[in-house]
């Protein structure tokens, strides 16, 4: 028995007529006999019985009549979810993203929401070890990470942006003039390892770069709270130039003449990725790239 099978009786038992149910299923009179004949064989008894003006249903055809169509809504409901899986539509998608990236993400998943809201979105906020572990192993789709990307992944970078020195206004001329391996000498404001691995371990080899190891007077979790304990006199911090946007009243930064300091993160997928929503997600990254100044990225 198949979906063939079932169709074929679900049409007879709503049409009556041998002619009109193989008209409806597009096939011949003698198909649609040979269908239920196979059935009927099958389940050891008769469908259907012929009369003077087209034919009837048993008690075993009536059954199976109202099971053929339960069950074909059912498959009709099941493919009708497949397609729109197979078209990016459908199903769910799995993000891992980074402190670097929550901006732009936060701004993409708002449009793919809404170019694609039968797709249930998951993120994760996960440190870029972490992210390319669960993208080879299949538990993520998509991830924002530290470039360069192995070369099994695929990547588009997405930010490109360097670390500045973050310093209370009334200290700043102060380091500006003793140069930037001065900072070594300040109390640091830090993003702790545990928030970001790729971020907090960059400040440190920059600092190194530098000549010292910072000496961390207070830790915070994200951009907005570091800068916050920077205005109040707290420490330095070393944070990314694109984080410094707006705080220029009463935060100074400070250029760090280092390549070292300039650091990538893009977005990175698996080569052979099933998952069809992947697709429409990147397009939009994309389209945001496109929205921005080339520096921006």
């Amino acid at each position: 028995m198949d979906l063939h099978h079932l169709r074929a009786v679900a049409a007879l038992s709503e049409q009556l007529h041998f002619g009109r149910a193989a008209r409806a299923l597009h096939i011949s009179q003698p198909a649609l006999s040979k269908q239920l004949k196979q059935l009927e064989d099958e389940l050891g008894g008769a469908l259907f019985v012929r009369g003077r003006s087209g034919v009837a249903p048993t008690a075993l055809g009536r059954q199976l009549a109202e099971d053929a169509r339960a069950l074909l809504r059912d498959a009709d409901q099941a493919l009708a979810r497949a397609r729109r899986i197979a078209r990016g539509e459908a199903g769910a998608l799995r993000l891992g993203f980074g402190v670097a990236t929550a901006a732009l993400v936060a701004r993409v998943v708002v449009r793919f929401r809404q170019r694609a809201p039968g797709v249930h979105v998951e993120l994760q906020d996960m440190s870029t070890p972490a992210q390319l572990d669960a993208l080879r192993s299949g538990a993520l789709d998509l991830g924002f990470v530290r470039l360069p990307a192995p070369p099994d992944l695929a990547s588009l970078e997405v930010v490109r942006d360097r670390l500045v020195a973050a310093a209370p206004r009334g200290r700043a001329a102060a380091l500006e003039a003793a140069g930037p391996r001065a900072l070594g000498e300040e109390p640091f404001v830090l993003l702790p390892r545990a928030v970001s691995v790729s971020f907090h371990d960059h400040v440190l080899r920059v600092c190194a770069h530098l000549g010292f190891r910072p000496r961390v007077a207070q830790e915070a979790r994200d951009f907005a709270t570091v800068l916050a304990l920077v205005e109040a006199g707290i420490g330095v911090a070393l944070l990314p130039a694109s984080a410094m946007k707006g705080r220029a009243a009463r935060v100074a930064p400070m250029r760090l003449p280092l390549p070292e300091a300039i650091f990538r993160v893009g977005a990175v997928w698996r080569r052979d990725q099933p998952n069809p929503a992947v697709a429409t997600f990147r397009a939009l990254v994309e389209a945001e790239l496109a929205r921005r100044p080339a520096r921006g990225r």
